[in-house]
């Protein structure tokens, strides 16, 4: 376990609600490759918070270079409507770029 993951896991122990910690230890846990336990974190983040554009964008991201594609598609059309009903430009293209490639992958 990294610093930054171990750091972000000591600060949910004592604050378990706090989804900004949840979403940071995220956040280091896609840096260290360990998709699965990323993921896991950002479903709940999402539970909680289901229009949070940019954990639904990690998820795909955490999805697709676990080799999930298909799902990842579906999280990333999610993540481009989240994002224009928020006015995100940046982050709608980079999911649609993602979502683009994710498609291209099936063929």
């Amino acid at each position: 376990m990294s610093e930054r993951s171990a750091l972000f896991r000591k600060k949910l122990e004592g604050n378990p609600e706090n989804h900004l910690f949840r979403f940071s230890l995220s956040q280091a846990l896609f840096e260290e490759g360990r998709l699965a336990e990323c993921m896991d974190e950002l479903e709940n983040c999402l539970a909680a918070k289901p229009d949070w554009m940019i954990a639904s964008l990690l998820l795909g991201k955490a999805k697709k270079e676990a080799g999930r594609t298909e799902e990842a598609a579906v999280v990333f059309e999610e993540t481009v409507r989240m994002a224009r009903e928020q006015n995100h430009e940046g982050p709608e293209e980079e999911a649609r770029a993602l979502l683009t490639e994710c498609r291209e992958s099936k063929q």
